[in-house]
């Protein structure tokens, strides 16, 4: 069993971890929480031992149960997908696909796609909320990248990152198949915006 010392080091540092991933101040928190900014200063520096009300009102705050407030387990989380757990999450008459690989929670979002694009084959994604950034780095093939009314082309070892929060189409460029990963960093709370239509392969 952990002593009042352990727990009070293990509340407070995981309060100030999940205010900071949250963007909240001291001074939001103890608002949100209806505790006085002295209660979370002495909390996040384990001066103290907080009533189970407090610890209830603060997980509230933070969202989350009051469990994730006494873990004292410092372990970093470590999470496995294998390759079959991988989800293909779109697809196209062309046999493009769009395999969603790995990705983390709100409120700072960051997920990891695989793609393949046949030649000529396209895909048109939507806006995602202002603030959101995608990097994508060409493993295989040559890839059409457009962002609002920009071109760009990038071929086998190139890495581009965009800001996402215009229309974006990405588009099998060269004569054989591209395969690029790509990274979508969404921090906050914005929820995710899912790709929108398909554009099927163009004619030349």
């Amino acid at each position: 069993m952990q002593s009042s010392d352990e727990v009070a080091a293990a509340v407070g540092r995981n309060v100030r971890a999940l205010r900071t991933q949250r963007r909240m101040t001291i001074d939001a928190l103890a608002a949100a929480a209806g505790v006085s900014r002295g209660t979370v200063i002495q909390i996040e520096t384990a001066r103290g031992n907080p009533s189970i009300g407090t610890l209830v009102h603060l997980a509230e705050a933070l969202r989350v149960g009051v469990a994730s407030l006494v873990d004292g387990d410092a372990a970093p989380r470590v999470v496995v997908r294998r390759a079959e757990q991988a989800v293909p999450l779109w697809s196209s008459d062309a046999g493009s696909t769009a395999v969603f690989r790995i990705g983390t929670d709100p409120p700072d979002v960051v997920e990891l796609w695989d793609w393949t694009l046949q030649p000529g084959d396209s895909f048109d994604g939507e806006a995602h909320p202002m603030g959101t950034a995608e990097v994508l780095s060409v493993l295989e093939g040559r890839l059409g990248l457009r962002v609002g009314t920009a071109e760009h082309e990038l071929d086998t070892g190139d890495t581009l990152m965009f800001q996402a929060h215009v229309p974006h189409r990405y588009s099998g460029a060269g004569a054989e198949p591209v395969r690029f990963t790509m990274v979508v960093v969404q921090p906050g709370d914005a929820g995710l915006v899912p790709p929108g239509a398909i554009a099927q392969a163009v004619e030349q």
